[in-house]
């Protein structure tokens, strides 16, 4: 039973390894990408705001998990698209 026990701690302790190591690494990726894709006049304001972002993101996702994020993010957004619609129609109703 100790051994399994052990065996199973082991496991436990690989993969919260593997899964830093591929959080690190997505990370890499994410900048070596965003590195490339912005063009090389847009210094100074332009860079403040995504990393202003991700440093909002980062935690919540690392509490959530990247999947419950993108589910919050789109409940969101659409919570805010039918508010977005429903104060538009309210205001084009016609009074009487």
């Amino acid at each position: 039973m100790n051994r399994a026990s052990q065996r199973l701690d082991a496991r436990k302790q690989l993969l919260l390894a593997q899964s830093q190591l591929q959080r690190m690494q997505l990370a890499l990726y994410v900048g070596d990408a965003r590195d490339a894709l912005r063009p090389a006049s847009l210094m100074g304001a332009a860079m403040v705001r995504p990393a202003a972002l991700i440093a909002l993101v980062d935690p919540v996702a690392r509490l959530l998990g990247w999947r419950r994020l993108a589910r919050v993010v789109r409940l969101g957004a659409i919570a805010v698209a039918v508010f977005r619609i429903a104060r538009a129609w309210r205001g084009s109703a016609p009074t009487q």
